[in-house]
């Protein structure tokens, strides 16, 4: 990190810092993750760093839980939401398993085993094999949280059995991705997981060999944490066997390397382990006073999490006011973009035939004219007009010509693709323009339309012997400018008037 920042390397810089924050929340050292994490953040900025941020705020959420920083820990987990939004489904359930693991931590498994089930049930088939990996196993340190309150709480054992059977699951689920992934760092905590779940369903003779072996890698690895819950769940594997005196020695070795290290869930767990084991050996003082800490650690812990809950719920409730008022401006907003846009489309659009104005048209060509320009594709523009309309008018009408303009707007529609364009310029008058159309293809499209308008049953309107014709005038580009393609195409059209009309000249 000082490397790259003397060489003025801010994408380097960024990437040591996320590695950092990894490497610390690994080694357990959960408080200096989190401050590396805060350090970190303001490196990850780019569009192109989204990934290494994830990667931090992952780390921050789940090391502020081990250490019960819970607002910072759900800061990091709805920061993960958001930018999961609008992205992979990787991305999606990683943000799921974050805001999960804040959930178990603060006391509420239940809760994190829903929200994570979701996503792996949803997001999960096409995610990355590395976050299926993870999610599985988060889901197993869930239902072991789950187990441990069960016990206390001495529930029903088939409501412990069933959670055993798909706490397992997990575990086996994420231990077999383990073989795509072959990373210490992940192989240590899916295995020792399961084999926790081992120990619970009363397989001693498998946990304790995954045990010891699991134990051993982390140690090899230093990857003190894992280490250390290794030893503890090693304690309770003596007393399952009867042995207490060397699972009072596993404890208490943990006790006294911990230290002032606030690992507070396995803390509390080998004082328990040290409780069971100095009653066994009737060492009913120590027992007591290994209890007593114990109780005093779950309280301090059990009153942290409930001022976080707390403190979530006011914050849900302030923040579903603040989304409220969010989604009132967004409604506004999105009114305001739709009458504005209702506005411009009706200042580009006839209002008797429902086509595109002059000013549609010339907006149109702008944006197709410099694009055909550039690549030298084909263009074609016509002109057309309805031939004797006056008389129309004069014979019949204004609303029976109105009737004809209408209907003729609509043959002419039936007959585009969606990227002509077809406006009425005014009066009788109309426009069409047909990108990526060359000279042959644009005839073949023009006497289509004449014919369909010659051949349309005008009699409906003004008699059995009334016919509506059109004339044509066709120009293509080069030029490609709108004012000399429409001069070309009224001077063909021109010729196609004096000719005789119903007709197309090019």
């Amino acid at each position: 990190m000082d490397l790259a920042a003397q060489l003025h390397l801010p994408l380097e810089r960024g990437r040591a810092a996320e590695l950092r924050c990894l490497h610390l929340g690994r080694l357990g050292r959960y408080a200096d993750a989190v401050k590396a994490a805060h350090e970190a953040l303001p490196l990850l900025q780019g569009a192109d760093q989204r990934s290494e941020r994830c990667a931090v705020l992952r780390t921050q959420a789940l090391a502020a839980s081990e250490s019960q920083a819970f607002e910072t820990a759900l800061g990091a987990a709805n920061e993960l939401v958001r930018l999961a939004r609008d992205h992979d489904a990787s991305a999606a359930l990683d943000a799921a398993m974050a805001l999960a693991a804040c959930f178990e931590r603060m006391g509420d498994p239940w809760q994190a085993e829903r929200v994570l089930a979701d996503a792996l049930r949803v997001h999960g088939p096409n995610a990355s094999n590395w976050l299926n990996l993870a999610a599985n196993n988060s889901l197993c340190v869930i239902g072991i949280g789950m187990l441990h309150r069960l016990l206390d709480s001495q529930a029903d054992d088939a409501e412990l059995q069933s959670l055993l059977v798909h706490t397992r699951g997990a575990a086996e689920r994420a231990r077999d991705l383990l073989e795509q992934l072959p990373n210490p760092a992940h192989r240590v905590p899916i295995l020792g997981n399961l084999a926790e779940v081992m120990l619970h369903q009363g397989d001693l003779a498998g946990a304790g060999a995954l045990l010891r072996q699991v134990l051993e890698l982390a140690q090899q690895h230093g990857l003190q944490a894992h280490a250390w819950r290794m030893c503890t769940s090693l304690a309770d594997w003596h007393l399952a066997q009867a042995q207490p005196e060397p699972a009072l020695e596993l404890a208490l070795g943990v006790i006294k390397e911990m230290g002032a290290i606030r690992q507070q869930q396995t803390l509390i767990r080998a004082r328990r382990s040290a409780y069971r084991a100095c009653r066994a050996l009737g060492r009913f003082e120590q027992a007591l006073q290994h209890l007593e800490v114990a109780e005093r650690e779950e309280r301090r812990d059990l009153t942290k999490k409930m001022r976080a809950q707390s403190e979530l719920f006011v914050s849900r409730a302030e923040a579903q006011q603040v989304q409220w008022q969010a989604d009132d401006a967004r409604l506004e907003a999105q009114q305001q973009r739709q009458r504005a846009a209702e506005a411009a489309a009706s200042a580009e659009r006839d209002p008797l035939t429902g086509l595109g104005n002059r000013r549609h048209l010339e907006r149109r060509c702008a944006e197709l004219l410099p694009a055909a320009q550039r690549e030298l594709r084909p263009l074609a523009l016509a002109q057309l007009d309805i031939d004797h309309f006056k008389s129309i008018n004069d014979r019949f009408g204004h609303a029976t010509g109105d009737r004809v303009l209408t209907l003729l707007a609509q043959l002419l529609q039936d007959g585009m693709r969606a990227s002509d364009v077809v406006v009425r310029q005014g009066g009788e008058e109309f426009v069409i323009v047909l990108p990526d159309t060359d000279l042959s293809a644009a005839t073949d499209v023009c006497e289509r339309l004449r014919e369909r308008v010659a051949t349309h049953p005008w009699s409906q309107l003004g008699g059995p012997d009334w016919q509506v014709t059109v004339s044509i005038g066709l120009a293509t580009a080069p030029p490609y400018e709108l004012a000399p393609l429409l001069e070309t195409a009224d001077a063909a059209l021109y010729r196609a008037k004096r000719g005789g009309r119903n007709r197309l000249c090019v």
